[in-house]
């Protein structure tokens, strides 16, 4: 099965304007995270709609190989 949450976006290092990879579960998280030129970056998920929309996306994937799946039946 997919999983969403594991696919990378990129955010620029407001320091270096380095473009580092993070994942959609990292915005989620809203983690911490450090850019090579030792900028600190915290990830905000603005009213939790990155969380949210992993999951809806993760439940239609889920439906879409469950009814997959009774299609042969």
């Amino acid at each position: 099965m997919i999983d969403i949450s594991k696919q990378t976006v990129k955010v620029d290092c407001p320091e270096c304007n380095r473009s580092i990879s993070v994942t959609l579960k990292q915005v989620a998280n809203e983690a911490l995270i450090k850019c090579n030129c030792g900028q600190e970056i915290q990830l905000k998920d603005s009213n939790g709609t990155n969380k949210k929309a992993i999951k809806d996306v993760n439940k239609s994937f889920k439906d879409l190989e469950r009814t997959l799946k009774n299609f042969g039946k």
